[in-house]
Order: C-alpha cells, then structure tokens, then sequence
C-alpha cells in the first residue's frame, strides 16, 4: 500500500494477522504449478504450488492475482508516447505529447507534469476537463490546462463494517466511517442501474 501512510500499512497489516492471515511480504513469484498427483491417503492435496524467488514455496487452492494497473499492449504498437510503463503521456490539457489530435484520461494517461498513482478519484476527476478540452479542440479554440490533486481522501473497509479513512498522514478508523463508504459506493452503482434508454432508428 505505498499509496498510503505508515500509520495505515501497520494497522491494514495488524487486522490481518490478528484475523489468521498469513502475510509474506516482499515477496517475488517465479512460478506456479498445479499438483496433478494423486494420493490414496487422508491427507488432501492442495491445487496448486507457489514458487518464491527467495525460496518460499506455499501451497494453496485457489489464486487471486489482484495487480497494479497494467498498460495495455496496442499503446506502445501504436506510435503514441508513452511513459516506461507503457501508459500513455498527456500534458496538462490530456493531450498527447506525441499527437494533438489524441486525448486521453484516467488509468491509460500518464500526466507528464502531475505523476499520479492510479486511483479512481484521479479518473473520475478528469472527465470534466477532458470533455472541455476535446470541446475547445474541435471549435478550434485553446485548450484549457488542468492540474489534479496531490492527495485524495481513501476509505478502506475492513471486512467488519468498520473502514479506515486515509489521506496524506491522517488517520481514523471508525464504524462510521463503513456506513459514510457503504452509502458513497452504492449511490455510485446506482447510476449504472438506472441508465437512459435509448431509441433506435432506422
């Protein structure tokens, strides 16, 4: 979690152990490989394997690679500039630094001047700028420079209807805090539930 302070890592770090769950941190995987072996004992015999590059091996049944925002493939392919991770760069009006015809926001943008981490806030944020800018474009008129945040309020549920509120060095952990979360995350759905209909013509 190196998007948040030390005070949150310890405290996400503590309810996980005091909850049996095992932590091996810093961790680099090399392999995994799935036990096909069959046994006549008693004792089961787990899915798969799990190779550490320090020599950890830990076997399990089930796998749930959740990542960091990846970039996709077809943008280095394209001829678009894009930063060492593969993301495309923006300036400060999401424009490419490479192509003035092309705009982009949110995971597959990377500000040049305003190095983000990739966060939905960010995303969400930069709609409006977005929508200006391809506006001002196509009117053929200038483009208007945006500049995001440097921190952001981060509501993290601990499995127990209590939730951490993270920003910057601030702290606080709080029943309260789940409900606030709880009522933010499904007002946001909500809007996915009750989209317009559209009419089709021929």
């Amino acid at each position: 979690m190196p998007a948040h302070n030390h005070r949150v890592r310890r405290r996400i770090q503590e309810i996980l152990i005091n909850r049996g769950i095992q932590l091996h941190l810093k961790e680099k995987v090399c392999a995994v490989e799935k036990n096909d072996r069959e046994t006549n004992s008693q004792i089961p015999i787990t899915d798969y394997q799990i190779f550490c590059k320090s020599g950890l091996e830990l076997e399990c049944d089930r796998i749930f690679w959740v990542t960091q925002a990846s970039a996709a493939n077809w943008l280095r392919k394209s001829g678009l500039a894009t930063d060492s991770n593969g993301f495309m760069q923006v300036n400060d009006c999401l424009q490419s630094v490479s192509h003035r015809n092309v705009f982009a926001a949110g995971d597959i943008a990377a500000m040049v001047n305003y190095p983000r981490p990739k966060a939905g806030v960010f995303a969400v944020r930069q709609g409006k700028p977005l929508f200006e800018n391809l506006q001002q474009f196509l009117l053929e008129k200038p483009l208007k420079p945006f500049a995001p945040q440097e921190q952001y309020l981060g509501l993290i549920g601990t499995g127990n209807k209590r939730a951490i509120a993270s920003r910057g060095s601030f702290m606080w952990e709080s029943a309260l805090l789940w409900y606030w979360k709880d009522w933010i995350d499904r007002q946001f759905m909500q809007k996915f539930s009750n989209l317009p209909k559209t009419r089709h013509t021929q």
